[in-house]
């Protein structure tokens, strides 16, 4: 599969292969599917209206850093509408995506941190 990324302010979703959910993280008392929140706006990266899920199964993220890996969004709708307040809506079609936070490295032997909202 060729890898196609989509991103959104300080996160990324990954198109993988289909994934049965395991672990399916709660939505929102308003019924929004959130992905991330940010930690200085307190804005959200969600999607509204039903169609997706988000779940997690740390075994589908083995190759990446436990504190990067998000979950899985799970996208059952023809399509569904990645919202955040800051960033332009993305609209993701029917899939499996991994979700994950972007890092931001420095080459000056400081190392990565994780990039903020």
């Amino acid at each position: 599969m060729t890898a196609r990324l989509y991103a959104q302010g300080d996160i990324i979703l990954e198109l993988v292969e289909d994934a049965t959910p395991h672990r399916i993280e709660p939505n929102d008392p308003d019924g929004a599917v959130v992905l991330a929140r940010g930690e200085l706006t307190g804005h959200r990266h969600a999607i509204y209206g039903g169609g997706a899920m988000l779940f997690r199964d740390d075994a589908l993220a083995r190759d990446m850093p436990p504190a990067l890996y998000i979950g899985h969004l799970k996208v059952n709708a023809p399509s569904a509408e990645l919202r955040h307040e800051e960033h332009a809506t993305i609209s993701l079609p029917t899939g499996t995506y991994r979700v994950r936070r972007q890092q931001e490295w420095e080459w000056e032997g400081r190392g990565s941190q994780l990039i903020l909202e």
